[in-house]
């Protein structure tokens, strides 16, 4: 069974969501799509964590029955300056907590077995991001939390040309700044956000044709819409309706 946890308030800003999968008799397979997050996974059965690094597009998955997984959905412009490697080395992969964070940050996280009771890891997870988002307040990159930021309000219709200049940096130095600390091209990372709006779009509002929905989101047209969708969920746009 799969759940999903929203933070306190006071880490909502960086963390997205809680989950927790757990009670699955049999070996399930599914869909994941792409959100501009990074996912800390915990497998409490086999006492071991990994990231599932940032996602370009949709990827395959396979749990084994009777999973015991808890995991953290950073916003992945929040998780940069925690890890000890540029994120665009993760992008699309599975990596072990140990490169990511120091050794003796993941002593508490190793407590995350013992405990019974579903808010007791949580808030043991909570603490411990808490700690090491303080700690790594020095390594923020400022302007390229305000890129995305701006990216995300304005729902992916942006020019990256415009950003650099806005930012006062050439555009070949913010998008190194930005996939190195992000794990995407500020290009996917936009195509992705604008995806999200549609996807959003086409399921709230089923009345508006999809052609609208198109134009409102930033895409060229419908074909352009359908091979966006495609190309970054595997299913057509009226999938999502």
């Amino acid at each position: 069974m799969y759940q999903e946890i929203k933070p306190s308030e006071r880490l909502n800003k960086v963390i997205d969501s809680f989950w927790t999968f757990s009670k699955n008799k049999n070996c399930e397979n599914f869909k994941v799509l792409p959100d501009t997050c990074a996912d800390l996974i915990f497998d409490l059965k086999q006492n071991k964590g990994i990231l599932l690094g940032i996602m370009s597009n949709y990827q395959l998955r396979e749990l084994a029955a009777e999973s015991d997984l808890i995991g953290v959905r950073f916003k992945i412009e929040k998780f940069g300056s925690l890890s000890k490697i540029p994120l665009d080395k993760t992008k699309n992969l599975r990596v072990e907590l140990s490169e990511i964070f120091p050794a003796q940050d993941l002593e508490t996280v190793d407590r995350l077995a013992a405990l019974e009771n579903r808010k007791d890891k949580i808030d043991l997870l909570e603490k411990f991001i808490e700690t090491s988002v303080k700690q790594n307040t020095q390594r923020q990159d400022q302007m390229i939390l305000s890129v995305a930021e701006k990216i995300r309000s304005w729902k992916g219709i942006v020019n990256i040309g415009d950003l650099a200049n806005f930012h006062q940096i050439s555009l070949r130095q913010l998008e190194r700044r930005f996939k190195s600390y992000i794990g995407l091209t500020i290009k996917e990372f936009t195509n992705i956000v604008r995806f999200k709006n549609a996807k959003k779009l086409i399921n709230s509002i089923p009345e508006t044709s999809l052609l609208e929905i198109a134009f409102d989101s930033g895409f060229f047209d419908h074909s352009h819409m359908n091979y966006e969708f495609n190309r970054i969920s595997g299913e057509n746009p009226s999938y999502f309706r």
